[in-house]
């Protein structure tokens, strides 16, 4: 097909980034969506790509990391930061990486936190997502792509082409009952003089972790199944900031800046495949859960050949 036209739901950055690598291939691409990206889930995520392991993902985020490392910069809101994993149990060494530069050495003993028994210094793309999320929008639209906000109700649409990255909102679009919510929450304070990040793992839903941006620091972590409420939570918000003040005491002082959640569309596995229904061909790209940045530029590449292909 010469210059096809396509249209992209959802926008959020799985569905930005496909929308742009249709453009490169030379589409006509307008993405469609209930919500602006401001309104995303995926404005609320920490945005840390990596480390990435030896996994049947591990194409995809090496793709992404490094079209992450190559547009890095202020403007982008993408930079290389070094920061500590620390996991609660005995792992006995580093797991396997698929990228072993990200690994910079293992955590010595009296670096990690209390409650800790391993950790890894580690080097990899952090993500300012209101910063990277804009950028995004302004290479769409400033190479022609049009965003439309509206309701989609069905998949079947004014143009022979469509991909579906319609994130937790699949469950109904695509018809697809596999697809369940899982929120994730935030809390924004100033940064009390912190570089780079933690990022603890203790095999619970609940878990410590803080990224810093500058000015400002994320602190989480959660995972919250089956709730639907996108708004914060303030018993969630206390939870966060009690462990990682247990993790980080300066934490303690720092000013609230607020609050940010989003619902991850979590399913078995990320669904990226084709189907036609009646003149309609359809690509299918969500289910990301919470690696929807991490696993972005390469589900979009993947997405983009199918579609064209």
């Amino acid at each position: 097909m010469s210059n096809p036209d396509v249209i992209v739901v959802g926008a959020g950055v799985i569905g930005l980034t496909t929308a742009i690598r249709l453009q490169e291939a030379g589409a006509t691409v307008r993405i469609r969506t209930a919500e602006l990206t401001a309104d995303t889930t995926s404005a609320a995520a920490t945005g840390m790509c990596g480390p990435v392991f030896q996994s049947p993902t591990a194409t995809w985020e090496m793709a992404t990391v490094a079209e992450l490392r190559r547009i890095a910069g202020p403007e982008t809101g993408v930079r290389l930061e070094t920061g500590l994993g620390a996991v609660t149990a005995k792992v006995g060494g580093p797991p396997p990486l698929a990228d072993e530069s990200m690994l910079i050495r293992a955590a010595k003993p009296e670096e990690l936190p209390a409650g800790y028994h391993d950790g890894m210094w580690m080097r990899v793309p952090l993500v300012d997502l209101p910063v990277y999320l804009d950028y995004l929008v302004t290479r769409f639209t400033g190479d022609g792509g049009k965003i439309e906000q509206r309701m989609v109700e069905t998949l079947e649409l004014d143009a022979e082409l469509v991909v579906n990255c319609s994130g937790v909102g699949a469950r109904k679009l695509a018809g697809d009952p596999s697809v369940r919510p899982v929120k994730g929450q935030h809390v924004v304070v100033e940064n009390p003089g912190l570089d780079g990040f933690f990022l603890g793992i203790t095999g619970r839903p609940e878990n410590a972790g803080w990224h810093t941006y500058g000015k400002h620091v994320l602190l989480g972590g959660v995972r919250v199944e089956g709730d639907w409420d996108p708004a914060p939570s303030p018993e969630i918000a206390a939870g966060i900031l009690r462990r990682c003040v247990e993790i980080e005491p300066r934490f303690a002082d720092a000013k609230v800046m607020g609050h940010r959640a989003g619902l991850r569309p979590c399913r078995p596995s990320v669904r990226l495949e084709a189907e036609v229904r009646g003149s309609t061909k359809i690509v299918h790209n969500y289910g990301h859960d919470g690696s929807g940045v991490l696993q972005s530029w390469g589900c979009a590449d993947e997405a983009a050949a199918l579609l064209l292909g």
